[in-house]
């Protein structure tokens, strides 16, 4: 015969319901303190740190304005270009990725290889360039690939139609639409226009995705006095001129006496802004606002216009240049090419005296000659239109003695710019 059931079962329950209660009592007050932790003590930081791997806020450079000589002719004109970035959590293989963009980009180097790579690699990473502003046979043959986290967008390139035609006057832009020198580091500002905002975002499954925030402001125009078929000859003789003199290099400019405009401006070695960066960097100087040299006899103008609104002398004074030579302690005799004899100031400055130049200098003096060069504009720049012009070099008027004194009226211990004098 079976035993009869044990009717004794009401403790047993009881108890396993006790365990079963506390266990998940327990494990209600786990969730609720981690619910606590996350969204009340840490919610700020980690709000911080998913707004960071999600959502990451690119500028949308503008489109710089054109830039045009006083006819109207284009010398710098912004063109799109498409720039190749990609969305490293939505790449399963770096490596794989890495190969096949390197297949088809230009100049795709081992140092470029392992940057790339470095790029792709972050996979928390929202947004990261691959090539800035490539070639369109680059853009075409990356977006045949059809790769996975690879996307595309537009940005403004420099293109100067007239490759090195005044190009130390224009400058370049740099890689973040940036003006780095000449007019268009001048006016940067001006031209550049205001800057967009674009928006990365990525999903919960690392599915990227744009916006965009704010639409960028294209820059203003601007019309420079250059000529540009003046500045294209200035250009030819002057690389003529270098070239038959065996000379380092050179500067010329042409200038409207009437108005100071600057018609043309010129500077022998050149280069060509679409790609500065593969030019020499003293190719990239502008030598007529930065290379110094003294101006010799054309300075006399100087001397002479500080003496007659001084009334120093008049036109028709005679200036004693009796053997052609004057001497100071310590230095050489100062020398003319002739025995001019006695000559009228006028004929002093037609005959470009040393001799009388420096008479009447020291009649002047240091103080009232320094006052007029500095009336001219030597010492200063002559313009805000000219990044990293040179100033020149200016004897303190209060440390000439006649020696110097006698120097500087005949244009030398004076160091000016080709576009100064």
């Amino acid at each position: 015969m079976a035993a009869p059931p044990d009717l004794n079962w009401r403790p047993t329950l009881q108890r396993r319901l006790v365990v079963a209660s506390a266990v998940f009592a327990l494990w209600a007050a786990g969730i609720e303190t981690r619910l606590i932790v996350l969204q009340v003590l840490q919610h700020d930081e980690l709000v911080a740190r998913a707004d960071k791997q999600q959502m990451r806020t690119v500028v949308a450079p503008a489109k710089r304005g054109e830039i045009f000589d006083r006819r109207g002719r284009m010398l710098a004109y912004s063109v799109d270009a498409d720039t190749i970035w990609a969305v490293p959590s939505e790449i399963k293989d770096t490596n794989k990725t890495v190969a096949a963009l390197c297949a088809v980009l230009e100049d795709c180097d081992r140092k470029f290889r392992a940057q790339l790579a470095e790029r792709l690699g972050r996979q928390q990473r929202g947004f990261e360039y691959v090539k800035r502003r490539a070639a369109p046979l680059e853009a075409k043959r990356v977006a045949a690939l059809g790769l996975d986290g690879v996307r595309f967008m537009k940005e403004s390139k420099r293109f100067y139609p007239n490759r090195e035609l005044a190009a130390n006057v224009l400058g370049y832009v740099g890689l973040d639409n940036v003006g780095l020198d000449g007019i268009e580091a001048a006016f940067d500002k001006v031209v550049r226009g205001r800057p967009g905002t674009l928006l990365i975002q990525t999903d919960a499954r690392s599915n990227g995705f744009s916006r965009l925030e704010r639409s960028p402001t294209m820059g203003s125009a601007i019309e420079l006095t250059l000529d540009e078929q003046l500045q294209y000859i200035v250009e030819r003789e002057l690389k003529a001129g270098v070239a038959e003199n065996n000379a380092d290099g050179g500067a010329a400019v042409i200038m409207d006496p009437h108005n100071g405009e600057i018609l043309a401006m010129a500077t022998w070695p050149t280069f060509n802004p679409n790609s500065y960066n593969e030019s020499e960097i003293d190719a990239r100087r502008n030598r007529a606002v930065q290379d110094l040299y003294e101006p010799g006899s054309t300075f006399k103008i100087v001397t002479a216009s500080a003496a007659f609104e001084e009334h120093v002398v008049t036109p028709d004074q005679m200036i004693d240049a009796s053997g052609g030579s004057i001497k100071f302690p310590g230095r050489k005799p100062i020398n003319d090419t002739h025995d001019y004899g006695v000559l009228s100031f006028t004929d002093v400055i037609v005959k470009s005296s040393n001799v009388g130049a420096i008479r009447v200098g020291l009649k002047l003096g240091p103080e009232r000659l320094g006052l007029y060069i500095n009336r001219f504009g030597f010492g200063r720049p002559t313009s805000v239109d000219f990044p990293g012009e040179n100033p020149g070099i200016v004897w303190n008027p209060s440390k000439l003695n006649d020696s110097a004194l006698a120097s500087v009226s005949m244009g030398y211990q004076v160091g000016v710019t080709p576009i100064q004098p």
